[in-house]
C-alpha cells in the first residue's frame, strides 16, 4: 500500500512540475509575452497565453489589484495589435495556475532561456508576484 501511495505521490508531483500546456511552449511565446508586459506595473504577470492565426499570440495578465487584460501581439516583432479588459467570470482552463514574469520573484521560480542562453523571463506561481 504504501508503495501505490509513493507512485500515486510521484506522479502527481511529475504532472503539477509540467504545469498547464502553454507553458511548454515559454521560449515560442515570450516575444508577444513580453510586449505584452513591456510598460505595464512590474507586478504584472502572464497567467495564460497560446498562438494564434497570422503569427499572433494572445497573453493574459493578471494586473495589481486583481484586473485582467487579454493582449494580443505578433510573435514575429513584439508589436501589441490590441488590449482587451477581462471580466471577472471569464476564466480560461488552466488560467493562473503559473505566470510568467520578467523578473525573478521567488527563488523556486524557473528561468525561461532562448537557445542561446538569453534570460527570456521566468515561470513560477501567481501568488509568487
Amino acid at each position: 500500500m504504501r508503495r501505490l501511495a509513493a507512485l500515486f505521490l510521484l506522479a502527481a508531483s511529475s504532472a503539477a512540475a509540467q504545469g498547464p500546456p502553454w507553458t511548454q511552449h515559454l521560449v515560442e511565446l515570450a516575444p508577444a509575452m513580453r510586449a505584452c508586459l513591456d510598460g505595464q506595473p512590474q507586478q504584472a504577470m502572464v497567467v495564460l497565453s497560446w498562438p494564434m492565426n497570422h503569427g499572433l499570440a494572445l497573453s493574459r495578465l493578471l494586473l495589481p489589484g486583481g484586473a485582467r487584460q487579454d493582449c494580443v501581439a505578433d510573435l514575429g516583432t513584439g508589436r501589441v495589435e490590441r488590449r482587451d479588459p477581462v471580466g471577472a467570470n471569464e476564466r480560461m482552463p488552466g488560467e493562473g495556475v503559473q505566470a510568467f514574469m520578467l523578473d525573478r520573484r521567488c527563488v523556486d521560480a524557473r528561468r525561461v532561456e532562448d537557445p542561446g542562453g538569453k534570460v527570456l523571463g521566468w515561470l513560477a506561481y501567481p501568488a509568487c508576484g
